[in-house]
């Protein structure tokens, strides 16, 4: 649908102005929509905000989601690795101003801020955006927006070169369904302000309006600053254990969805080792499937072959991993915008290199007719498979010489003239990638930008309807999204095999529902299909250690009988179409083992598994010192980086992450925590060339010159998560 008004836009470069340009023409019930994530409008929502705060006339309501704010410390030793942080990534990034003012209670009566996706666990203890908070599909939440009236959409936007376009780049996902909402109401009265940023990656295709597609624009170099970056965390063992369990699940010629965070990482860098080290990929998995859940993975062999077809990507969030997909040569599969088309290649019936067999496949399919119409001329044209330069009068063609021509699709001279120049040629349109928003490192921007032409091409941002539905467009998404897997992560699963998500027992929201139900009705609905829930066997909570596989909990995020296979680091299983009794005999098998005997006797005790059956001997080995076990060695270790897509941290830094991390899953029993001390103390002391990273680490923690006692503590502490954590038979980064 194209977007346009009847002027040009109102261009500014002080906010103020825009502002009362703008509170003139909206009045002073304004309802603000802000994309999620990347995308939002700072500067202007800063400013819309301030003048609210100042004039209680002026009624302001937010609506948005993923809120991005600087890290905040939590103890001395946070704030230490913190803080030069927020002075060196962070230092030039703008905080929006309803953040401080909702953490702290004190937002003004007249503004409402309301989210239906928060950052994961930061306002578990905040009230108002708990009690504003909005549960909802991803897909519900353009009617949403509408139903609640909002009229001003604002957004950061890209210029293109010649500045007749502008690309909502890293958010069209909310964007433009809302604004296609908004155009089936008559009347209906909506502003789409953009911020324009030349740091934001432009992105061709869907993401792009014309300029006068935008009512109000605000652009100056007060506004071209750095994107907010979310540094990749470390991968651990046991989210390379979930990935490379997942990475056994994904067809050749398949479709992926993926989200962003460590499991992320680790799947599509197991999907890279697939592909181009196969030998060490099988080896490792079979060490891996030894024992545990492989055996209930009935009709799900592993796949362990190199990715010849490749696969494509259709995702709402666009992870850093896909592009590293990409550059790999994994992400090779194109889609096209056509159903027929797409079976064509699908089946190989055509190549996507146009011959004269194309022309007789789409007329064999009945996709295009003998003679051509118009409609078939504008079709053949679009994707590249017949002459630009013919142009369609009756059932004739004009050659460029001006003179009439039969070219009839039964006659070898006559399919020759109509593919003309684009005989030998790709097909046209080809696209590798949907997606709805993207987010993440600094080194993720910065490989957008730099991507060329055809690669930046094949890759098309676009609403989240496209992308999380099939309800529009139904039977092209089935031609393209063949043997399609939804992978997304979870915080707990029952033993029954539903899924929590987004929210705790008491109801606090950890984050939202955003797209994993429509993904999981995806996975339900497509041929072929399946959704892969993840997650860690355990986490630590307030320093004890719980199994994330559970007997039962008061709120689901995916009800039970929508489950399908859950993976954990210990193996991956089917419980699609399984008795309840099989479901949490299969849940077991990927159970951390110290968990596995209290879950059999609550599932006994309630008959939903046999009083005879015992836990099977293999599943015992379902511990971290076994999963670590099957890691040492120094062939696999080399292949197993701390961060494989790289990170925007400095050496220092990313060693430091990696030993925090190690610090929050540590038993903090007082014993150990000694045991740690004196190890850190006889670590701080060393100064052989071995130990220098520990002291450079140190130094970068300002630890290097602290005398007091408390302090000397937290470094020794510090130090000895260093040496625990960090192998020196595995790097830090892959090269």
């Amino acid at each position: 649908m194209e977007f346009s008004h009847k002027g040009p836009p109102e261009t500014f470069s002080n906010v103020e102005a825009c502002i009362d340009k703008l509170l003139q023409v909206v009045g002073k019930q304004v309802v603000l929509g802000l994309p999620l994530g990347l995308g939002k409008a700072n500067h202007f929502v800063n400013t819309l905000y301030a003048r609210a705060a100042q004039d209680p006339s002026i009624s302001l309501t937010i609506f948005t989601a993923l809120t991005l704010e600087r890290p905040r410390a939590k103890g001395d030793i946070s704030r230490r690795f913190i803080q030069p942080l927020l002075d060196s990534i962070y230092s030039q990034y703008q905080d929006l101003a309803y953040v401080p003012a909702r953490r702290k209670g004190y937002l003004p009566s007249n503004i409402r801020v309301i989210e239906f996706f928060m950052q994961p666990g930061s306002l578990l203890g905040n009230s108002y955006a708990q009690q504003h908070h909005v549960s909802a599909n991803y897909t519900q939440v353009p009617g949403e927006l509408i139903n609640r009236g909002v009229n001003v959409i604002a957004q950061m936007v890209a210029p293109s070169e010649q500045g007749d376009k502008y690309s909502l780049s890293c958010n069209p996902d909310l964007t433009r369904p809302v604004l296609e909402l908004a155009a089936q109401h008559k009347n209906y009265p909506i502003y789409l302000l953009g911020e324009v940023n030349t740091q934001l990656p432009y992105i061709d295709g869907s993401s792009e309006l014309p300029a006068n597609a935008f009512d109000f624009l605000l652009a100056g170099e007060a506004f071209n600053t750095p994107l907010f970056a979310l540094p990749a965390l470390p991968v651990t063992y046991t989210e390379y254990g979930i990935a490379f369990h997942i990475a056994s699940l994904i067809e050749d010629g398949g479709t992926l969805q993926l989200g962003i965070g460590a499991i992320g990482d680790a799947v599509c860098h197991a999907l890279r080792l697939r592909h181009q080290q196969g030998s060490l990929f099988e080896r490792l998995l079979d060490d891996l499937v030894e024992g545990g859940g492989e055996c209930y993975r009935e009709g799900l062999p592993p796949r362990t072959e190199p990715f010849r077809r490749g696969l494509y990507a259709a995702s709402e969030m666009v992870p850093h991993g896909f592009l590293h997909l990409r550059r790999m040569g994994v992400l090779t599969r194109k889609v096209y915008a056509d159903a027929t088309l797409q079976h064509l290649l699908d089946s190989d019936q055509i190549t996507d290199t146009v011959q004269e067999e194309t022309l007789l496949a789409l007329k064999n399919a009945g996709r295009i007719h003998c003679p051509l119409t118009m409609a078939d001329t504008e079709f053949l044209q679009r994707f590249g498979i017949i002459d630009p330069s013919y142009s369609w009068r009756g059932h004739k063609l004009l050659t460029p010489d001006g003179e009439e021509e039969e070219c009839d699709l039964h006659s070898e001279h006559g399919r020759r003239r109509l593919i003309g120049s684009c005989l030998n040629n790709k097909i046209v349109g080809g696209t590798w990638l949907h997606g709805g928003f993207y987010l993440g490192p600094e080194l993720m921007y910065r490989e957008l930008r730099e991507l060329d032409l055809q690669e930046r091409d094949g890759l098309d941002m676009i609403d989240i309807y496209f992308t999380n539905d099939l309800r529009c467009q139904r039977a092209l998404k089935v031609a393209q999204r063949q043997h399609a897997r939804f992978i997304n992560s979870a915080m707990m699963v029952t033993l029954g095999g539903a899924v929590v998500s987004d929210a705790l027992a008491d109801n606090r929201v950890v984050s939202g529902v955003g797209g994993q139900y429509n993904f999981v009705a995806q996975a339900w609905d497509l041929p072929g299909a399946r959704s892969i829930i993840a997650l860690p066997s355990v986490s630590m909570r307030d320093g004890v250690c719980e199994s994330n596989i559970v007997w039962e909990y008061s709120h689901a995020t995916i009800p039970r009988h929508l489950r399908d296979i859950v993976v954990t680091e210990y193996g991956a299983v089917d419980l699609r179409g399984k008795t309840d009794r099989d479901v949490m005999v299969a849940m077991l098998s990927i159970c951390d083992a110290r968990f596995q005997a209290g879950l059999l006797e609550r599932a006994k005790r309630a008959g939903k598994i046999e009083k005879s059956f015992s836990i099977p001997e293999r599943f015992n080995k379902n511990t971290p010192e076994y999963l670590a076990g099957v890691f040492d060695s120094e062939k696999y270790l080399a292949e197993l980086p701390h961060y494989p897509l790289g990170t925007d941290f400095t050496d220092e830094e990313a060693l430091l992450a990696v030993a925090l991390q190690h610090l929050r899953a540590a038993d903090k029993s007082g014993w150990k925590k000694l045991t740690s001390i004196f190890k850190g103390r006889r670590v701080w002391h060393d100064k052989s060339p071995d130990a220098d990273y520990i002291q450079r680490c140190l130094q970068r923690m300002g630890y290097d010159h602290t005398e007091t006692y408390e302090h000397r503590l937290e470094a020794y502490i510090v130090a000895a998560a260093l040496e625990e954590s960090i192998d020196p038979r595995r790097p830090l980064r892959r090269e």
